[in-house]
């Protein structure tokens, strides 16, 4: 295996393990003084690579990764993604690379996550003609490809 990817499956765990810190940080709610009210509107999203501690550009675009390294990463990847409370689903058929696409790419996603409890985060990947709810997929709307994510992960 490559040094780099060898150095990426290092800070993937070490992300893993300050999830705890992370999250509580997120989670740390200012407390409010005489009229100042905190709403539930004002608690915003956070983007995936902050939460996380690692921006895309860490990850290697999938095609420099042979399938033992996609299959390795990929692992811890969905691992860091549940230490934060995020519960990435994939339809039984998808390769790791694939995968491996999807979560880097979602990398830039906002996510709004609940203290003490699991996000679903749908993937899919659908081809745009087939896909069932394109209208609603935040691929789709931005790109205006549906998760073809598997050429420009």
């Amino acid at each position: 295996m490559k040094r780099y990817i060898e150095h990426l499956i290092e800070d993937i765990e070490e992300a893993r393990l300050k999830a705890a810190k992370n999250l509580a940080m997120y989670f740390n709610v200012p407390v409010p003084h005489d009229f100042d009210l905190y709403h539930d509107e004002e608690h915003t999203g956070i983007k995936v690579a902050e939460l996380i501690g690692m921006e895309k550009y860490v990850f290697p675009n999938v095609d420099y990764l042979t399938d033992l390294e996609a299959e390795v990463v990929i692992k811890g990847f969905i691992a860091v993604y549940h230490a934060y409370g995020l519960n990435p689903i994939f339809e039984k058929c998808v390769t790791d690379r694939v995968m491996y696409g999807h979560l880097r790419h979602f990398l830039n996603y906002q996510v709004y996550p609940v203290e003490n409890e699991i996000v679903d985060v749908e993937m899919c990947d659908y081809l745009p003609q087939y896909c069932p709810m394109h209208e609603l997929c935040s691929n789709y709307n931005d790109h205006k490809v549906c998760c073809e994510m598997k050429k420009r992960a």
